[in-house]
């Protein structure tokens, strides 16, 4: 391993008078004879060398490696050498997770997830730009909400482990460009606005001090390709490695927004566009997030529909994963056509909402659910989950031609976040979300930022890797493509207006086979 921070033990010879040297020099000495050069002495780790430097049971430096110097962030009495732990960082709009790195063995000693508490000034990340714009107080709120929610997950892991992680001499990041704006205080509107130049696309490390953190140490922030492609995506990417493979792969992050990355070791192409809330449950009356009670499996058979829920309580609600199924087995059971269109015919299940004077489907009767009401996806529910369906799709579609790809030559498919991670690829796959390719070639990953986060504490060649990848990473804007919306009309249909596409699924549809 070539760690981003290393632990020196050192016994230093004392001053004389024969040999008044400093003791910031006999330090530098020490290191430079172990091969470390440019050492930074930042101003708190002075105060700290008398009269530590002139103990006989020796010292233990703490570095942290910045590509063109090493910076000393600590330095303790007698020999801390086992006591190396960082933290890696995914810093979503939506949640936040923290893990806890030993730096000796890369082994994750625990981790700890929040949501973000930005979430009170809006629930998605155009409500807080709107909100950061209205003055400088409001800047403050989110930057300090972003504080505040990393000071409780540093507290949470220190209380599980009985290791002060606010004592960690580095902290990796990655988040998408607006959430960094946020932590730094920029003006995150320039994301959003033409010419969508960000204020700041690589801003490397920071001291915690500096964004108002009790945290000692040095925090890393990825950087990112553009606007849209943030510092989460290029985390994801220095650990698929797709830009080492001779072989052509996808990888769609499907979170709050969907961003997806084609190519190999010659070229890359990159896109994004809103994708995720919807696919994570964010619609619906009774739509929710992947918590206790909520139904997370459905299946239906010879026209009985039966069903899962985390924590196996009685259901108060249904998350993504239960949609995609439902929505799934409507279709192979004949309850809904390929526009989506639910047939009351075909099932006692599929009932009349006088109030909304539409269908719907219920997936929990009073008998079943937590409420004692009946828990239902209506007819406006699906044809909302098929629009955020057909936009996902079509994002595919249009990177695949730009990169003059067929589906069909994709090697590897990696999709990432806690909607794929948690759904059914076959339900996927028949709604039509994901194209209709060899099942082996898929690899769900839950987080690949995290995992991205992590690498790099371990590995500090990917700090030149991260940024290698940020500059030469090619950015599509799908907005600027003139039938973008055609497409998405024709990605409405489940899975598709073009059958060809999807002949596993059809073969399922004709034989009226469940795949379950």
């Amino acid at each position: 391993m070539l760690p981003v921070s290393e632990k020196i033990y050192l016994q230093l010879m004392p001053p004389s008078e024969d040999a008044p040297v400093s003791d910031q020099q006999r330090i530098r000495l020490a290191l430079q004879e172990l091969g470390y050069e440019n050492i930074t002495f930042p101003l708190p780790v002075l105060g700290k060398l008398y009269p530590l430097c002139r103990k006989a049971d020796g010292i233990t430096v703490t570095l942290v490696y910045r590509e063109t110097d090493w910076v000393i962030t600590d330095i303790q009495a007698g020999d801390r050498r086992q006591q190396h732990y960082a933290l890696a960082v995914d810093y979503g709009s939506t949640t936040v997770v923290m893990r806890l790195v030993d730096m000796n063995s890369g082994a994750v000693v625990a981790e700890e997830k929040t949501v973000n508490g930005q979430a009170v000034y809006g629930s998605d990340i155009l409500t807080r730009i709107t909100y950061s714009l209205e003055g400088e107080k409001q800047v403050q709120d989110l930057q300090r909400a972003t504080v505040e929610t990393f000071q409780d997950l540093l507290a949470k892991l220190s209380e599980d482990t009985g290791i002060d992680a606010a004592r960690c001499p580095v902290m990796a990041v990655a988040g998408n460009t607006t959430m960094i704006h946020f932590l730094l205080k920029l003006n995150a509107w320039t994301v959003f606005a033409s010419p969508f130049a960000p204020v700041c696309s690589d801003p490397g490390f920071v001291w915690g001090r500096e964004l108002g953190l009790d945290f000692q140490g040095l925090v890393y922030l990825f950087p990112a390709a553009s606007n849209y492609i943030g510092g989460d995506i290029i985390s994801g990417l220095t650990v698929l490695a797709i830009h080492k493979k001779a072989e052509t792969s996808l990888f769609f992050d499907i979170g709050t927004n969907g961003e997806l990355v084609i190519g190999n070791r010659d070229w890359m192409l990159a896109g994004a566009g809103a994708a995720g809330p919807a696919l994570e449950g964010y619609i619906s009356r009774f739509g929710m997030r992947a918590q206790k009670g909520a139904i997370d499996s459905v299946t239906i058979r010879n026209d009985a529909l039966s069903f899962t829920t985390i924590g196996k309580e009685p259901p108060v609600g249904i998350c993504g994963s239960g949609i995609i199924d439902l929505i799934a087995q409507m279709r192979l059971n004949g309850w809904i056509d390929a526009a989506g269109q639910l047939n009351p015919d075909t099932s006692d299940r599929i009932v009349f909402l006088e109030d909304e004077q539409e269908f719907a489907a219920v997936y929990a009767d009073a008998t079943e659910s937590a409420t004692g009401s009946p828990l239902y996806f209506s007819q406006t529910d699906i044809h909302q989950y098929l629009d955020t369906k057909a936009a996902a799709y079509t994002m595919v579609d249009c990177l695949l031609e730009t990169a003059g790809v067929h589906a069909e030559e994709l090697a590897q498919v990696y999709l990432s976040g806690a909607f794929p991670a948690h759904s059914d690829l076959e339900s996927a796959i028949t709604v039509g979300i994901f194209p209709d390719l060899p099942r082996e070639r898929y690899h769900c990953i839950a987080n690949t930022s995290l995992e991205g986060a992590q690498l790099l504490l371990l590995d500090r060649t990917k700090l030149s890797e991260a940024r290698e990848l940020a500059e030469q990473l090619y950015c599509v804007q799908f907005a600027s493509i003139p039938d973008f919306l055609i497409r998405m009309q024709a990605a409405k249909f489940i899975p598709h207006t073009d059958k060809e596409r999807y002949p596993t699924v059809q073969k399922r549809l004709q034989t009226k086979e469940n795949y379950r």
